[in-house]
């Protein structure tokens, strides 16, 4: 598989995430924030909306390869305008939400576009303003 189409499905790992029926651990409160966190998410990937995308990451947000939030969006961007986003699909099954020391963790994750698909971890944290968003996501075996 490129390493674009591979960068791309990262970067939808991210974009994707959904509370689904996962397990979890932790507060309520920080659960429910989680939670809508991720439904936002998943309403705004299913429309391709970029901007909406985008509101689940943090400031904070850094890539495996070190790009932050305007890196991203700049990406997804591109990504929609050449297609890759078609056909987005993710499968939450074996998911599980684990809050533990301020940062939550969602996975695994399956992603899978007409360009390919991978498995993913995301991890999360509660921003100055209380709202659970992403701050990395991570390719597992």
């Amino acid at each position: 598989m490129r390493k674009g189409t591979l960068a791309i499905l990262l970067a939808l790992s991210m974009a994707v995430v959904m509370a689904v029926g996962c397990a979890t651990t932790g507060g309520s409160k920080d659960q429910k924030s989680i939670d809508k966190t991720l439904a936002d998410w998943k309403a705004a990937i299913e429309k391709q909306n970029v901007d909406g995308m985008m509101a689940a990451y943090s400031e904070e947000f850094k890539s495996e390869r070190g790009g932050g939030k305007a890196e991203m969006k700049g990406f997804l961007t591109n990504a929609k305008e050449q297609g890759y986003l078609d056909g987005v699909k993710v499968d939450m099954a074996k998911a599980q939400t684990k809050i533990e020391k301020g940062a939550g963790t969602v996975g695994p994750i399956e992603l899978s576009t007409n360009a390919g698909s991978m498995i993913v971890t995301l991890t999360m944290k509660k921003d100055p303003d209380k709202v659970w968003r992403i701050v990395a996501s991570e390719r597992t075996p």
